[in-house]
């Protein structure tokens, strides 16, 4: 057996997974090749590691922590904002409705109508738009 063919094989003979005759194939390459038994020494032990690594259980107890942690991160943050959420805040939202009233009043006073004070011409003023444009006398012509 070539080197080729024993490291396509190391899964399955290391899962136990390999008919008899290819099995005492592999055995014997293994014994023979220093290069082959290593590389199978290195993967039965990268198996070893994690299966250990699954074995591990979490801490029950981590979720906990970081929830303490977190509710005094928010503690901290509350009262260190205390002053302007309670007084400032506020405040400023009232500073700046007056204000907004304030300007909006003033924009509005901007567009007071014009009042005329010029007289119309006599001629104007005696003039009857009814007769003008009555539709008898454009009939007539």
């Amino acid at each position: 057996m070539n080197c080729q063919l024993c490291q396509k094989e190391l899964e399955a003979y290391r899962d136990g997974k390999l008919p008899g005759h290819l099995k005492t194939q592999v055995e014997s390459h293994l014994n023979s090749c220093v290069t082959c038994s290593g590389i199978y020494r290195l993967e039965s032990l990268a198996d070893k590691v994690i299966d250990q690594e699954k074995e591990l259980l979490p801490d029950p107890f981590i979720a906990t922590r970081v929830m303490a942690f977190v509710d005094s991160l928010e503690d901290s943050r509350n009262k260190s904002g205390t002053v302007f959420s309670r007084v400032l805040k506020p405040v400023m939202v009232t500073v700046s409705m007056a204000a907004a009233i304030f300007f909006g009043i003033l924009l509005g006073n901007l567009t007071l109508p014009v009042t005329d004070n010029r007289t119309i011409p006599v001629e104007l003023a005696l003039i009857d738009d009814a007769t003008i444009e009555s539709v008898n006398i454009l009939s007539n012509e």
